[in-house]
């Protein structure tokens, strides 16, 4: 009997922990280490600006903690400024890279706004590149004991000074290579350069077989407008319901006017990679971007569990905190069941992950792990976990430039949260911050912070525990050893004021109100702090400190009155309390400024008692001042480029076609076109294997489709027939077809670009019965906007527009008579003056197709044009229950873009045909410029001019099959 009990409390306690395996249970995260690395991490080597080789007048500015000084916010306590122009910075490159990362610091413009500049980049003396700037997310203004900063130039503190941003360089350095930055600007702009960081940018990640790419027909169709909102919120739920239950984000940008809410069960979402994939939060208002794990129009207690997300980079439009009260963080809500994001890179946020539940029964992220992101330049916290999340994890991340806690875990009771437990810190990179702490904790039990570098908060706290913020606090730490960390190191970090007016320590303890109890600190390493090294104040309970290393204490020589008689900053202030110290190391503490300090270098209020009790050993040696990790010299990793060494090779894109999805090449709108190309190797230098052989075709200058996952190498003088990724989508008129080989230089040194392009011009013609498609569904009826039209083909300034849209049901079910369809008509997603359709009431039967067209407005049926390009936005209004039973409400928007004035399509005759690239599927011979016959004058990349020599600009053409020459 007992071991059938024994055998089946087994396989429930099996089912049980099955039922939880989540996709962080693939990260197994490495234990403390007393010997091994503090930080993360990282693939790259960072180069600082006042290390370089300074030329044209650019000057190093240094501050000794000054809080109103730049500096201070910048690495090292130092940058260079770049004002003048021809300033510039020369790095001696120690590695191979192509990946740039440069932090710099700009100017505000009076109304809070930001500025744009530029800075160039030469590679040995050569440009390579000009980068464009701007002080758009950067400075925050606070007054003194006012904890919400604005945005406007004002105030007693100027924080966030520096940003950032990030590029490829067009070749790729070696180790001996110099790379300049230098202000060519004659705009008389004031630049500051921080450092940049150099890596070797890795290959793309190709779209996981099976999965559903955001690039497919259907949600091209629903970005048609430039949001893809819609699309990605759709895309997620089809991930769900598919075989693979996977997401690809191809490279490109994609922009987002609205909270991303993912509400999914078991999906992987995944980009190409943090340098390809980029997603843009389009819109700066409160709750206006940001990525939800809560369920949004589902109801109140939805949330997503088991999600992975990875492999790209993420920014937004916002620049305010709004009071606290933005609510747009990257990360949000309720991610359960071992929810796993990894290999992110994040900045410009109100927060980068803001973990908690705010709606309904409360819900918690249990389990969730944050592993290989970059977690950067965030107006709030970088990640915090609260109300509750517990077993939750980061992992190997760099956190910088926020302006909150770094990492932090609060145990906020909002809506009834539990206590929060057991959440880990472990092998990250924090620095830079400019308030509050680089890794704080504000309550709980059973946390364990171990093996950090937290480096330059020299705004904030390095460490910060305090039991100042509402919850429960660390009534439940009532363990001796409850809350450990180890192994981490604090290098100049602390304030002598932060926005309250107190100074902070490099590692700062406070109880406030509550209880703070049973910490212990072991391998603590204290470098150059400010102020204080160390601070418990308030007589918290059970503070130990195990090993401790205070190596540059009160370098300010400044003092502080807070909460105590006037003292110089030294190393411990324990005036307050009695914390436990056990192998305790000092040196290099500033001197007595006041004189009044009778147990320097600790601050016990003259209590020699107090003092007595912390037993140290003076340190008198030099040391070191260690770094950060950052990628091995000797083992950089990375990807090796095979392209190393070769030079003397040369492709070019020697025939474009095209067709549609019956085969033909003659567009109508809307069709779905494919593209094809042929590349030949034109040189006598084999071009590897490994080798991304991309083209990209672009439509009236815009990027149309792409292919890089060709790697199969191409042999000299042998060609290759590629088919672009996915399918255009055909719009009205003339089009100017742009075929690039090459897009990305992946073949740096070609004996020439010249031939890398192929242009060639086709019509596309108004489909007849072009209603817009849909894709079907089951289930009921299901209503969508397919289409916008105008009651006129040409708009100007002034005129009067009526708008009508096509509705489809995309469902398998009649949508019944006798309800209003209702379409709301808005310009620029605006509601002050709207138009709309109210007088359909017939019923749409599935899968059939309906006109409706405006009748009535704010203003009238008609919408008078304004120049500039607008938005229209068809919505239909579901208002007062109109179709209440319609399976879907959220695919009811359908936008396009108008550019007034707008012209009457026009088209070309004579217009090109496509290249016979394999014989089979075109009509114009690839080589036909060697042999046409017609009238024409061809360039020697088979554009089409006109008949006679009129205009021509000087070079090679082909004319009647022979060769001219224009001089």
């Amino acid at each position: 009997m007992k071991k059938k009990l024994l055998l089946a409390l087994t396989l429930v306690l099996s089912g049980t922990l099955m039922s939880q395996a989540g996709p962080a249970d693939k990260l197994k995260v490495p234990g403390p280490d007393a010997n091994g690395r503090r930080g993360a991490t990282v693939p790259y080597n960072r180069y600082e600006a006042e290390n370089g080789e300074l030329s044209g007048g650019a000057a190093k500015k240094t501050t000794s903690y000054g809080r109103k000084d730049i500096a201070t916010q910048a690495s090292k306590q130092s940058y260079v400024d770049l004002s003048s122009k021809g300033s510039a910075v020369n790095f001696k490159i120690d590695r191979n890279g192509d990946g740039v990362t440069m932090r710099f610091t700009m100017k505000d413009s009076p109304n809070g706004m930001g500025e744009n500049g530029s800075l160039d980049v030469y590679v040995n003396g050569n440009k390579d590149q000009t980068v464009k700037l701007t002080s758009y997310f950067m400075w925050q203004y606070f007054n003194l004991n006012d904890p919400y900063p604005k945005d406007v130039p004002g105030g007693d503190f100027r924080c966030f000074a520096f940003d950032e941003v990030h590029f490829k360089l067009n070749n790729k350095v070696k180790p001996g290579d110099v790379i300049t930055v230098k202000n060519d600007d004659s705009r008389n702009m004031e630049y500051g350069l921080d450092f940049i960081e150099l890596e070797n940018v890795p290959a793309k990640i190709k779209q996981p077989a099976g999965s559903i790419s955001i690039q497919d027909t259907k949600y091209k169709n629903m970005a048609a407008g430039g949001d893809w909102g819609d699309a990605f919120i759709q895309a997620v739920k089809d991930a769900e319901a598919s075989p693979s239950r996977t997401l690809y984000i191809p490279a490109g940008t994609y922009n987002l006017g609205k909270v991303w809410r993912i509400f999914a069960d078991n999906v992987t979402i995944t980009g190409a990679g943090m340098w390809y994939t980029n997603i843009k939060f389009t819109n700066p208002n409160k709750e206006g971007g940001g990525i939800s794990g809560g369920n949004g129009s589902h109801g109140p207690d939805g949330y997503s569990k088991k999600i992975e997300f990875c492999n790209m980079y993420i920014n937004s439009a916002l620049r305010s905190r709004m009071d606290q009260m933005a609510i747009y963080k990257c990360f949000m809500d309720v991610y359960t069941d071992g929810s796993y994001f990894h290999d992110i890179w994040e900045e410009h946020f109100e927060c980068g992950f803001w973990i908690g539940d705010y709606n309904g029964k409360m819900d918690y992220s249990d389990g969730i792990k944050i592993a290989n992101c970059r977690i950067r330049n965030n107006l709030a916290d970088g990640v915090n976990f609260a109300q509750g999340t517990s077993n939750a994890t980061v992992y190997n991340c760099s956190v910088r430039g926020n302006g909150d806690d770094g990492l932090a875990t609060w145990n906020q009771d909002a809506c009834g949260a539990r206590d929060l437990h057991d959440n880990i810190f472990a092998y990250n990179t924090v620095e830079l911050g400019w308030r509050a702490g680089g890794i704080a904790v504000y309550g709980g039990t059973g946390h364990h912070i171990y093996n950090n570098f937290v480096t330059d908060m020299a705004l904030a706290a390095g460490i910060h525990l305090n039991s100042t913020f509402p919850g429960t606090k660390f009534n439940a730490n009532n363990k001796p050893d409850g809350i450990k960390f180890e192994n981490n190191t604090i290098v100049r970090s602390g304030t002598n004021c932060d926005i309250f007016g107190n100074d902070l320590a490099a590692l700062d303890v406070h109880k406030t109100g509550g209880s703070l109890q049973n910490i212990t600190f072991y391998n603590t390493e204290i470098y150059d702090a400010p102020c204080f090294g160390i601070t418990v104040l308030n007589d918290p309970d059970n503070i130990k400190f195990i090993n401790t290393k205070i190596l540059g204490a009160g370098l300010t020589g400044m003092s502080t009155s807070y909460s105590t008689t006037p003292v110089t900053f030294c190393a411990i202030r324990a005036d307050q309390a009695t914390p436990i110290f056990d192998g305790l190391e000092i040196g290099n503490v500033h001197k007595d400024v006041l004189g009044n300090n009778q147990t320097w270098p600790l601050w016990t209020n003259n209590n020699h008692q107090k003092a007595d009790a912390i037993k140290y050993t003076n340190i008198k040696k030099k040391y070191v001042t260690p770094e950060p990790p950052y990628a091995d010299k000797d083992q950089q990793g990375g990807i090796i480029d095979p392209m190393d060494g070769l030079s003397g090779y040369n492709v070019k894109l020697e025939g474009i076609s095209w067709k549609n999805a019956k085969g033909s090449s003659d567009l109508k709108e809307g069709d779905a076109v494919t593209f094809r190309v042929k590349i030949t190797n034109t040189s006598n230098v084999d071009i590897p294997k490994d080798v991304a052989l991309a083209f990209e075709v672009k439509v009236n200058g815009e990027s149309a489709a792409i292919s890089d996952d060709f790697e199969g190498g191409l042999k000299a003088g042998k060609s290759v027939i590629l088919t672009a990724n996915g399918s255009w989508i055909a719009k009205l008129g003339v089009c100017k077809v742009e075929a690039i080989a090459d897009p990305e230089n992946n073949l740096p040194k070609e004996t020439s670009k010249d031939d890398n392009k192929r242009v060639k011009q086709f019509n596309v013609y108004e489909a007849p019965d072009n209603n817009g498609t849909f894709t079907p569904v089951t289930g009921g009826y299901d209503l969508v906007v397919t289409k916008i039209l105008m009651n006129t083909k040409s708009i100007k300034p002034g005129d009067k527009v009526n708008f009508s849209a096509i509705v489809a049901n995309a469902g398998d079910q009649d949508a019944p008579a006798g309800d209003v369809l209702g379409i709301q008509f808005q310009i620029d997603g605006k509601t002050e003056v709207i138009t709309w359709s109210d007088d359909y009431r017939k019923g749409v039967k599935s899968h059939e197709f309906v006109k409706v067209t405006a009748n009535g407005g704010t203003a009238g049926k008609e919408w008078t044009a304004t120049e500039g390009k607008h938005t229209v936005t068809a919505w239909i209004d579901n208002y007062g229950g109109r179709y209440a039973g319609e399976i879907n409400h959220d695919n009811n928007k359908f936008t396009i873009e108008l550019n007034i004035p707008m012209s009457p399509v026009q088209f070309i005759n004579n217009p090109d045909k496509p290249d016979n690239i394999d014989g089979t599927d075109g009509i114009e011979a690839i080589n036909a410029v060697q042999s046409v016959k017609d009238s024409y004058y061809y360039d020697l990349q088979g554009r089409r001019y006109g008949t006679t020599t009129v205009g021509l600009k000087k070079g090679v053409y082909i004319h009647c099959g022979k060769k001219v020459i224009i001089k």
